[in-house]
């Protein structure tokens, strides 16, 4: 009987859940921002089984993509008992998935877990380090390390995610983490040890970077710091003309919106994981598939008409993309977008 008041209550709260985080769909263009803000329905879920200690200890202990699917199956019977029993239309393309109702869509991504847990590649040093012995000491989603020696130098060079460093110094700044230091070109705090050692210390906004080096001369130390290189994924496609705004520019998302005389397109990038239960405006519309850069891709034209919405899966990565440019001509920019 237990179980099946956990599951009640579960129902229950997951109800409540979606009365207070989906409102009625708004009567204008789908906004990459306002999907951006809406809550997950599953993470909404998971914090409120997370407080419920009437919860079968089973469920916790279950594998996340299964929670993801009994959250799902939640979602659809509280959707039919606030919908009045309407019916809804599943399906698939490629890796998304979703539930398409009346007035709008809810769609998901499946089979994201072991996909990059952040955005961007890995940052890799391109100087040339022939002939020194190198060792990772750390290889691990949120940081990477690795140290080259070579006679008596060694060069020890490491980045991690910004959330993590500075939660060894909360509430510090800068200065106060690395007191002592000189700042040189590119932005970068310089420390000279006793021994005749030193280290570089910079940041990119998503992650802190040091090289600790010995046994090499500081201008050789500047040359190996300015090698270190993440490519990014960017639009190549000639956007001169374009008013460009960067809306979002973090771990795992990357939104960029470009305006021209009344038209728009809409540039997204972000990891699997967080596109999940992303609501799509889709009334009086049908999702369909395409094909774009070799992928299978969703789109659909949204109610009024002009406005366009396409996405689809890169292999690592989840690109969206909104506009209400000409179809040929938003496929010669999503095709330009290459890592740089």
């Amino acid at each position: 009987m237990m179980i099946y008041d956990s599951f009640y209550e579960a129902l229950a709260m997951q109800a409540a859940a979606i009365e207070t985080a989906v409102p009625d769909m708004p009567e204008h263009r789908f906004s990459l921002r306002y999907r951006r803000k809406k809550k997950s329905l599953i993470r909404a879920y998971e914090r409120s089984r997370k407080k419920q200690e009437s919860f079968p200890a089973a469920f916790r202990k279950m594998r996340l993509r299964r929670k993801i699917g009994i959250a799902f199956l939640i979602t659809a019977l509280a959707l039919l008992l606030l919908t009045g029993g309407s019916a809804f239309v599943y399906y698939r393309i490629s890796g998304f998935h979703g539930y398409r109702q009346s007035t709008h869509t809810d769609i998901s991504f499946e089979g994201w877990e072991g996909s990059p847990d952040t955005l961007y590649p890995r940052y890799h040093l391109t100087y040339d380090l022939g002939g020194w012995d190198k060792e990772i000491l750390c290889d691990e989603s949120d940081k990477y390390s690795e140290i080259y020696r070579k006679e008596d130098k060694y060069i020890h060079y490491t980045y991690e995610m910004w959330n993590r460093y500075i939660e060894h110094y909360p509430g510090s700044d800068f200065d106060e983490m690395h007191p002592g230091g000189e700042t040189v070109p590119g932005r970068t705090l310089h420390h000279t040890g006793a021994d005749g050692s030193g280290r570089l210390i910079w940041t990119d906004g998503r992650y802190w970077l040091s090289l600790d080096y010995s046994g090499i001369s500081y201008e050789e130390a500047m040359e190996i710091r300015s090698s270190s290189y993440a490519p990014i994924y960017r639009i190549t496609y000639d956007m001169s003309d374009w008013e460009t705004e960067v809306v979002c520019d973090d771990a795992v998302m990357y939104f960029a919106s470009y305006r021209k005389d009344g038209k728009y397109f809409d540039f997204c990038i972000e990891i699997k994981e967080a596109y999940q239960n992303t609501r799509l405006n889709t009334e009086g519309t049908a999702i369909e598939s395409r094909n774009v850069n070799g992928h299978e891709a969703i789109y659909f034209v949204q109610p009024d008409g002009v406005s366009q919405y396409l996405a689809y899966d890169n292999g690592d990565y989840i690109f969206d993309f909104g506009f209400n440019i000409g179809y040929d001509e938003a496929l010669r920019i999503i095709g330009s977008i290459k890592l740089i």
